[in-house]
């Protein structure tokens, strides 16, 4: 198999690792060692409930997630990802409970259950202990507050029991909400501290209004009303993606945005599906107000509006392998595969809604565990058109170099074989395959599922690679095979994206570039538009 020992690629029992689903800060492992279990007894024993989720660091022009565990009112952050957010980490030296972390050619120690943190000669008081949990070391999150400033030379702003850290120069905007009655509904009107730029979506019975990249500060994430048409309006930003999100209190009512006073100002109007409305007048818009920009709105033949403006978009799905106890590869300058691949993951996601020709299912969103099943059922119960896998590994002493992976079948499985680790109901039902050229509806076992689309994935594998070719110092290898697990029950043109130098012996420095993150979401972008451009 040519994945140049790629860590991830190794099969470890009959799942990969769950996600988006909450998963606890310290999990019982039956081999655990005495010496952890006693040193973590006293602060499990005080936060019985625990949960994780991300936090946002915004620097000028750039945003990086985080993720954080909680204890009932304490966060921790893992130090080498915060500070690998913020600098660069050259090198650790870890010995008994305790640390070395050389970070832009300063010496930083930090030891397991204490609350100093040694910086050189200097000495800094933490709130709450550090702690060494599950290979990770965990500072809590007034780290970010009492070393970075001293450590970086840059100002950090945090408000205590938020999710969002500023660094450097950096002016989030902020926005007031106001709710007025219309005649036939109401008028959701959001008046922003700077121009944003507004995309909208549904998901799930709501209205989802994508406000731009740039960072936001809002004085309330959540409002409540008690109408008959607007039940909550909800800021979030924990995929690094600035959105307010509306809960209509019904269903049937229609969903109008636009922007007024050059970007400053949104305007909503839910209202009621009128006479007018069902023949496809759209309502009267203020005189001010322009469209929404971003991905275009689908369309009634006359031009209205649709209700559920995004639910007729073809589906990619986006998997960000490995993800919670399952970190897969890393580097010698502390960064985790999975945290690596999420950050790609997001790139493209991005870049993908930016065209408007697609939905897109993320298969995990956070570090969050999800089974090899989980991610095949994401792509298979969303129809998706595309599925695509993100890994890093060691592929050899080039770096950046990239490859691309479609699933390589066993050499003998009989026809009708369901494979052992298909235990679930779900997992083991044959899975319906349309056979284009014929227009008939094949019953394929599950464990096959992918065989029947081995063709539409080599193309698509191709098209990945030259693309992806065209990124100015990557080296792009041809499209090989592999038994890739997280392929092999996908019901849809299926590939794997494999991003290296990752290694324990290497600096990932080059792979955490967001020029270079960048450049491959836009090639992906790209090479799904050939393609479709070749008829495939």
């Amino acid at each position: 198999m040519p994945m140049y020992g790629a860590p991830h690629l190794r099969r470890q029992g009959d799942e990969e690792v769950p996600v988006s689903l909450p998963r606890r800060f310290f999990r019982p492992r039956l081999m655990l060692p005495a010496i952890l279990v006693i040193g973590m007894a006293a602060f499990l024993a005080s936060s019985p409930e625990l949960g994780s989720d991300n936090f946002i660091f915004y620097f000028p022009g750039a945003h990086r997630l985080i993720p954080f565990e909680s204890s009932g009112a304490d966060k921790y952050l893992p130090a080498l990802q915060v500070l690998n957010a913020v600098g660069k980490v050259d090198g650790i030296q870890e010995k008994k409970n305790a640390i070395k972390i050389f970070f832009n050619s300063t010496q930083i120690e930090l030891r397991a259950n204490e609350k100093k943190v040694q910086i050189g000669k200097s000495s800094y008081q933490l709130g709450q202990p550090v702690h060494f949990v599950d290979g990770q070391w965990m500072v809590p999150v007034d780290f970010v507050a009492t070393v970075l400033p001293p450590l970086t030379h840059q100002s950090v702003e945090y408000q205590e029991g938020t999710n969002r850290i500023f660094i450097g120069d950096v002016k989030p905007a902020s926005f007031t909400v106001k709710l007025d009655t219309l005649a036939n509904g109401v008028r959701l009107a959001v008046q922003f501290t700077d121009k944003v730029s507004v995309h909208t979506a549904s998901s799930n019975g709501k209205w989802v209004m994508f406000l731009g990249d740039g960072p936001m500060e809002p004085m309330e994430t959540s409002y409540h009303f008690q109408n008959a048409y607007i039940s909550n309006l909800q800021f979030d930003d924990q995929d690094g993606l600035p959105k307010l999100i509306v809960s209509p209190s019904s269903s049937g009512l229609n969903f109008f945005p636009v922007l007024a006073d050059g970007g400053r100002i949104l305007l909503a109007d839910v209202l009621k599906a009128s006479p007018a409305s069902a023949q496809g007048l759209p309502p009267q818009a203020p005189a001010t107000a322009q469209a929404a920009p971003g991905p275009p709105t689908p369309q009634s033949p006359n031009g209205s509006p649709a209700a559920a403006p995004v639910a007729s978009l073809p589906v990619v799905v986006l998997d960000a392998g490995h993800g919670g106890d399952d970190n897969g590869g890393h580097s010698n300058n502390g960064v985790l595969e999975k945290d690596l691949v999420e950050q790609y993951v997001l790139r493209v996601r991005t870049a993908l809604l930016a065209t408007g020709k697609y939905r897109v299912v993320l298969t995990r969103t956070g570090d969050a565990n999800v089974s090899a099943e989980q991610r095949a059922l994401a792509a298979n119960l969303s129809s998706a058109i595309y599925f695509l896998s993100f890994h890093a590994g060691d592929l050899g002493a080039m770096s950046p170099r990239i490859a691309v992976f479609t699933f390589q079948p066993p050499d003998a499985t009989p026809p009708d074989a369901v494979t052992s680790d298909s235990s679930t109901a779900a997992s083991a039902a044959p899975v319906a395959v349309s056979d284009a050229p014929t227009r008939k509806s094949l019953f394929i076992p599950w464990g096959q599922v992918q065989e029947a689309r081995l063709g539409q994935s080599v193309q698509l594998a191709q098209a990945l690679q030259q693309q992806l070719a065209m990124i100015n110092g990557a080296q792009v290898d041809q499209p090989a095979t592999a038994s890739l697990r997280s392929l092999r029950n996908v019901n849809a043109p299926a590939a794997a994206i494999e991003i290296g130098r990752l290694a324990p012996d290497a600096d990932a420095t080059p792979l955490t570039d967001p020029a270079f993150q960048q450049q491959v979401a836009a090639a992906v972008v790209q090479a799904l538009a050939s393609y479709e451009k070749g008829g495939n």
